[in-house]
């Protein structure tokens, strides 16, 4: 008797499913990474225009009134406060927040104080 050399239709058809979910699944992959991708890089743009503005109020005298801007081009919001401690007259707190504008969940927010 002859034994089986080749693959059935059948055999080839489930193998061809199998590999079809597995390359599917990879695919799916791909968007998530990418998503993932845009939103860190979305949170880091935000953390550096929330550190240069922590710098400049550092830098400036600490009785600025309290804001928010959005930052031109970046589509990413800052807010700030100085705000002076109830225990130590010397002590001011500086808090400033940075985040997308269409989604302020996503938010980046430094504290600091500042000594006079």
């Amino acid at each position: 008797m002859i034994g089986n050399k080749g693959l059935t239709l059948l055999e080839v058809m489930i193998a061809l499913l199998i590999l079809s979910i597995g390359l599917l699944s990879m695919v799916s992959l791909f968007g998530t990474g990418h998503r993932v991708l845009a939103m860190s890089e979305q949170k880091s743009h935000a953390a550096q225009l929330a550190r240069n503005k922590m710098e400049g109020l550092r830098m400036a005298h600490p009785l600025l009134v309290n804001g928010e801007e959005e930052v031109a081009g970046t589509g990413i919001t800052r807010k700030w406060a100085i705000t002076q401690s109830k225990n130590d007259p010397r002590l001011w707190v500086i808090v400033v927040e940075a985040f997308p504008t269409n989604n302020p969940k996503q938010s980046v927010l430094l504290k600091s104080l500042l000594f006079y």
